[in-house]
């Protein structure tokens, strides 16, 4: 497996070898935007679910990121997950965002956080505000995801 991540996008490559040397690959691209750590990991979990999926009992993983394999392997937690770990709730099966400065946020992903942006950015109540604008409205409007900082000046600067 292997992930990667770059200004044009992130994605990832799974390769599954069977006994009889048998080769699957998947090839993935990721809608989202993500780390290179973050690839891997992607990488990592699709790999596991298809090797289940074939009726894999065991497998063995090879992947240049010391980061996940330490994670796997549990030699070692990142330091990232668990500074921020404390940042996050779950509450009936949704997760929240809260920091000291502002009010619980709902966290939303995916094609979510582009119809928030589209709508208050161009939609009944928007105004074709700048970037830092529209990270206001949308944190007033009570909604958090990881890059909405960078996310919402590439939108604005689009228009």
């Amino acid at each position: 497996m292997d992930g990667s991540s770059n200004q044009l996008g992130s994605g990832a490559r799974v390769v599954l070898e069977g006994p009889s040397r048998l080769l699957i690959e998947q090839a993935l691209r990721f809608p989202f935007k993500v780390s290179k750590n973050q690839a891997e990991c992607e990488a990592l979990i699709i790999g596991m679910l298809l090797a289940k999926k074939l009726g894999a009992r065991s497998f063995l993983v090879k992947s240049d990121s010391l980061l996940v394999i330490g994670q796997v392997t549990g030699e070692y937690q990142a330091k990232e997950v668990k500074r921020n770990a404390g940042k996050y709730t779950l509450i009936n099966g949704k997760l929240f965002h809260h920091g000291y400065t502002h009010s619980i946020l709902t966290c939303v992903s995916g094609d979510q956080f582009i119809r928030i942006m589209e709508e208050l950015h161009e939609g009944i109540c928007g105004s074709h505000i700048g970037g830092r604008a529209l990270s206001l409205k949308v944190v007033r409007s009570r909604y958090y995801w990881p890059t909405m900082k960078e996310d919402y000046v590439k939108y604005a600067q689009r228009c």
